[in-house]
């Protein structure tokens, strides 16, 4: 009896609870909202393994108040622009997945790092593209001399940042680099 379908009261044999139409009505549902999420968060990361400049709109706000070299700096930077409490369009270069060795590790320690580059100009963006392992190599030598424990120290990746932005503006031009972002920052 167990091993019996179940039966309507007239004998034919009981409806099915799940129809194919609705079955295949839930998969494509899921189709389309995994791929629309796909394209929205995988579409970007794709686009900058590329080496596509992802443009970035950069808003001043005035709600933090206080000092703005405090705040990092873009009050000023938006004064600078002449578009003071407006938006201002910024390029941003990104060096991904650079890993070096630390000064003194002996090769059993690493750094792995993602630099973005704030460009200064439209020349800037042009250059950095042509001009990428150029660039990948400023930064290495800029980081390669630093010891383990400067690395990990949380305070000095603001003067790592300035290292940095001197190299780039020497060898590119003054005013090449707007900001430097550390997106990536592993030391094992």
């Amino acid at each position: 009896m167990a091993n019996e379908t179940p039966q309507a009261p007239d004998g034919a044999p009981a409806p099915s609870k799940v129809k194919l139409p609705i079955l295949i009505g839930m998969v494509a549902v899921g189709l389309a909202v995994g791929g629309g999420t796909g394209a929205a968060v995988l579409g970007p990361m794709v686009a900058k393994k590329m080496g596509k400049v992802v443009p970035i709109v950069a808003v001043a706000d005035s709600a933090h108040g206080g000092d703005s070299a405090a705040a990092g700096g873009d009050h000023a930077a938006a004064a600078e622009d002449g578009k003071e409490g407006g938006a201002t369009e910024a390029a941003i270069h990104v060096l991904d997945n650079m890993v070096l060795n630390p000064a003194g590790s002996g090769g059993s320690r690493y750094l792995l790092l993602t630099v973005a580059i704030e460009v200064g100009s439209p020349a800037a963006v042009e250059s950095f593209k042509a001009r990428d392992a150029e660039l990948r190599d400023l930064v290495l030598t800029a980081l390669g001399t630093k010891p383990v424990e400067q690395l990990t120290d949380m305070a000095a990746r603001e003067q790592f940042k300035v290292e940095i932005t001197q190299a780039v503006d020497e060898r590119f031009g003054k005013k090449s680099v707007k900001r430097i972002y550390f997106p990536q920052f592993v030391v094992q």
